[in-house]
């Protein structure tokens, strides 16, 4: 069964939300299935297959968000 992976940023990071979301999304067995922006800051939610370790997936997402330079502030949650 899939598993969901929740990023949030903070506001005012130094690219566009959706070039995150175009880079998370090319990762084998990740799809982005819901996105959000107010005040607190952003927000990206994540489906990954469950063929894949929860702890690959958070190395995954972190080296994206680093290579972009957003991983500074960005928080990752792992939830069912």
């Amino acid at each position: 069964m899939p598993y969901f992976v929740d990023v949030y940023f903070p506001p005012g990071l130094p690219v566009d939300r959706d070039e995150i979301e175009d880079e998370l999304s090319e990762l084998d067995g990740f799809e982005v299935v819901g996105a959000g922006t107010g005040e607190s800051g952003s927000n990206l939610d994540l489906e990954v297959s469950s063929d894949l370790a929860a702890d690959d997936a958070v190395r995954q997402v972190t080296e994206v968000l680093e290579r972009l330079g957003v991983a500074a502030g960005a928080r990752i949650n792992v939830s069912d």
